[in-house]
């Protein structure tokens, strides 16, 4: 198993340094899994499964460019993530489209909510908005 690391700053980071602060990370999270029944019905055998995992730096992931993208980076990284497609994230984004995009994105959901008369579950949420 495999612990990709990966670096979203313009910045050189030292892989030493990264493998130093990633170690202990890399040593509980298979136990972790482990015990939560992660691996059950996987037919991995528990001494491969509590191996340390390897852990690979990985290049090219896309770079903000200014101050105040972070969000939109986060939101880009964890949609690619999450489809599988980390390999054909790009280098770069328009930022101002994404942001414009999300807002969008956001509103049509807010009135699927309204004309559905959707109500959020968490109590603190419906607090807040009253």
């Amino acid at each position: 198993m495999c612990l990709n690391v990966y670096n979203s700053y313009n910045k050189v980071v030292r892989k030493a340094l990264v493998l130093e602060a990633i170690k202990s990370f890399s040593d509980i999270i298979p136990h972790l899994l482990f015990y939560t029944s992660f691996f059950e019905g996987k037919g991995i055998s528990e001494e491969d499964v509590l191996k340390p995992l390897f852990v690979k730096m990985v290049p090219k992931l896309s770079q903000k460019n200014s101050g105040g993208d972070y969000g939109i980076y986060v939101i880009k990284y964890a949609q690619y993530f999450n489809n599988g497609m980390l390999n054909e994230m790009p280098k770069s984004f328009n930022v101002p489209h994404l942001r414009r995009n999300l807002a969008a994105q956001l509103y049509a959901y807010g009135n699927k909510k309204q004309e559905e008369e959707y109500d959020t579950d968490n109590e603190w949420v419906s607090k807040e908005m009253e």
